[in-house]
């Protein structure tokens, strides 16, 4: 009787899952990828998508195509919930699907923030809804719009630069970052003044030590009292767990990722493997961001095929000294890393090859 793999959201480290099955299939296996949609989105090229830079095949990983070439069955459905004791899985339209190993790879959404109706408050993640409301708003020729950005890492800053950079020479349109510390506190200082000068360069004003507690339809309240206008809302407010892990018996960490040991594996359901921002490695203090998705798929994919094959796995060795890119709206960037900051086009041009080379990888032959 075949051994079953449920492969749960098409995350990057899925998505190097499926090309090394594809490369060397498992025997006597079936497996299946559950996700709610037929492609995904790669993060590093989003902020260019919504500046302009890419279109959205540009930056879509073809999950069916993947599927095929791996021979993989794909559900097009979320996964509802899971129960690691029992080996089943609820997926949509009431489905039960029962598994052998499980595999979680759902990345994250943004952290929410009391919303009053009426506001139109979209999240950066998922991407879909800011991309709706991006569209939505080309369009709009009335005075006054305001666009809020809240939140002080990386993403803010990006969605940020990229939606001033789409909308510049538009009057009508004025974007600022709304963040409750300072901007890129955990950066280092030369990234945080890169970014600033580029605020400063594209007409994006920066609201720092500025705690929002409630978001209304005109207007976001912040804890000091103060209030200022609003038109549309961007979250980009950190990590949530995504619906699923609180509907799970995995063991999970204080932020509501699922607790893994080093080798991927639950700390309670060692038959079950979740990577990216869904998992908390533990003993290592992972930063929720793609690049580390992306490096823990080779180890993912080679420690699934070991469980299958009985053989010994490996552990996820985390190097902290990750290569930092950071986009600056215009066809300009911002690397960092071990304490040496460079910005600049031919930043961008290096980021753009890098990311063009890694969705090579994914496309169809």
């Amino acid at each position: 009787m075949k051994r079953t793999l449920a492969l749960i959201g098409g995350g990057h480290a899925h998505v190097e899952v499926l090309r090394q099955l594809a490369a060397n299939p498992p025997v006597d296996v079936d497996v299946a990828l559950f996700n709610p949609s037929p492609s995904v989105w790669y993060s590093g090229m989003l902020p260019g998508v919504i500046a302009g830079h890419y279109t959205a095949n540009d930056a879509k990983v073809n999950l069916w195509a993947l599927c095929q070439r791996a021979r993989v069955r794909f559900f097009e459905t979320s996964v509802l919930g899971l129960n690691a004791d029992n080996a089943m899985l609820e997926a949509g339209h009431g489905e039960r699907h029962r598994f052998d190993y499980a595999s979680l790879d759902l990345g994250s959404v943004s952290h929410p923030i009391p919303t009053a109706p009426g506001a139109y408050v979209v999240t950066v993640k998922p991407i879909e809804s800011l991309l709706a409301a991006i569209t939505e708003f080309d369009s709009v020729r009335a005075s006054g719009l305001v666009v809020r950005v809240v939140g002080g890492g990386a993403a803010a800053v990006e969605v940020a630069l990229a939606l001033a950079f789409r909308w510049r020479g538009t009057k009508n349109r004025r974007v600022s970052i709304v963040t409750s510390a300072r901007l890129l506190e955990t950066f280092p200082r030369r990234v945080r003044s890169l970014a600033l000068r580029a605020c400063r360069r594209e007409g994006v004003e920066v609201l720092e030590n500025s705690h929002v507690e409630q978001i209304e339809p005109t207007r976001i309240r912040l804890s000091n009292g103060q209030a200022i206008d609003t038109q549309l809302t961007v979250l980009a407010t950190g990590y949530a767990p995504a619906a699923l892990l609180k509907n799970t018996d995995l063991a999970r960490s204080t932020d509501g990722s699922a607790h893994v040991t080093p080798t991927l594996q639950s700390s309670n359901h060692p038959h079950i493997f979740a990577a990216g921002d869904c998992a908390h490695l533990s003993g290592a203090a992972v930063p929720k961001s793609g690049v580390y998705a992306v490096r823990q798929g080779p180890l993912l994919a080679a420690n699934l095929v070991a469980k299958l094959n009985n053989k010994p796995l490996e552990d996820y060795k985390h190097n902290p000294h990750a290569l930092a890119l950071l986009s600056l709206g215009e066809k300009r960037a911002i690397a960092s890393r071990n304490g040496i900051t460079l910005g600049g086009d031919w930043i961008w041009r290096w980021k753009d090859k890098i990311d063009r080379e890694w969705m090579q990888k994914y496309a169809p032959p």
